[in-house]
């Protein structure tokens, strides 16, 4: 697979939703909290369900792939706060920075990127959601301790995160298939409708997220943060996934996983901290933009590697 034919076949049916989400969210100005909120709470869990329901994944690979996102997850922070200081971020720069180049859009991009590379593979779907049933637990515990450098709000963002649809969702489509219990057609079409409009529906919201961003400055920092979401984490995950010894498909969605770029939370909790929100809303929208390139030449060398 050469990098045009995966821009082309992959990248380009990507782009253009988000084109057409930001024309249309200049023109409408949507109200983003309840986009978000419908692919949290509607969107997310009917995909998870289904596809954990049709997918063949082995406890021991679903714990593999949970070891290696913890492994990647603390040496990219490891690398977040030693690119800070040595380049002397005052520490609200650093919070941000941190969960900048940490915390990524795994939902909103992964999901639809993972849908188009593998075309709608379960089993690769499956292994994108464990990532983001992991990046959400890391957004509502390190990420937000980072941003505010206090336990005051810990316990509430982990009852926040218990109350997640996703997780439930998860958990009654592992039974039902260890159970091998058949679900009625009225029942699992529904579901499917859903879970199949997630695509469009995620990246038509991206596309409106990069349309309320703006510029401010273009520093160092925004790009350093591209750099080490972009292009370092995929190197990490590289290295990691031969240390696992992960193979095929599950090794290919979890280094294109790794190349996903920042995810909205991180901007979020930057401006409810008030830590360099400027910087961290630049981050996303840079991440986003370069992840056109970057995530062109990562799905190709995932396909190209295992």
């Amino acid at each position: 697979m050469s990098i045009l034919y995966t821009f082309y076949h992959i990248m380009i049916p990507i782009l253009i939703p988000i084109a057409i989400g930001a024309l249309l969210h200049r023109r409408f100005k949507f109200d983003l909290g309840s986009f978000s909120k419908l692919i949290l709470n509607y969107y997310v869990p009917a995909l998870a369900f289904v596809k954990i329901y049709e997918s063949e994944l082995s406890s021991q690979l679903v714990a593999t792939v949970f070891g290696f996102l913890i492994v990647q997850f603390l040496i990219i922070v490891a690398i977040g706060y030693g690119v800070s200081r040595m380049m002397g971020y005052s520490k609200p720069l650093t919070a941000s920075f941190s969960n900048s180049v940490s915390l990524t859009n795994n939902g909103n991009v992964g999901i639809p990127v993972n849908a188009m590379a593998f075309k709608q593979d379960a089993f690769a779907m499956s292994i994108q959601v464990i990532v983001v049933v992991f990046e959400l637990f890391v957004t509502f515990t390190f990420g937000i301790l980072n941003a505010s450098k206090t336990t005051s709000g810990l316990t509430k963002s982990l009852i926040q995160f218990a109350k997640m649809p996703v997780l439930y969702a998860i958990a009654a489509g592992t039974l039902l298939k260890l159970f091998h219990i058949d679900i009625p057609e009225p029942i699992i079409q529904p579901l499917d409708q859903i879970s199949a409009g997630m695509l469009s529906f995620a990246l038509v919201s991206i596309g409106a997220q990069l349309a309320s961003t703006t510029f401010q400055q273009n520093t160092s920092a925004v790009l350093l943060s591209s750099l080490v979401r972009l292009c370092i984490s995929p190197l990490c995950a590289f290295g990691l996934i031969y240390l696992f010894g992960l193979h095929g498909i599950a090794a290919q969605a979890l280094l294109i996983a790794s190349a996903i770029p920042t995810s909205r939370n991180s901007a979020a909790l930057a401006l409810e901290y008030g830590n360099e929100p400027g910087f961290a809303a630049q981050a996303v929208l840079v991440s986003m933009l370069l992840s056109s390139i970057t995530l062109t030449v990562v799905v190709d060398l995932a396909m190209a590697l295992f």
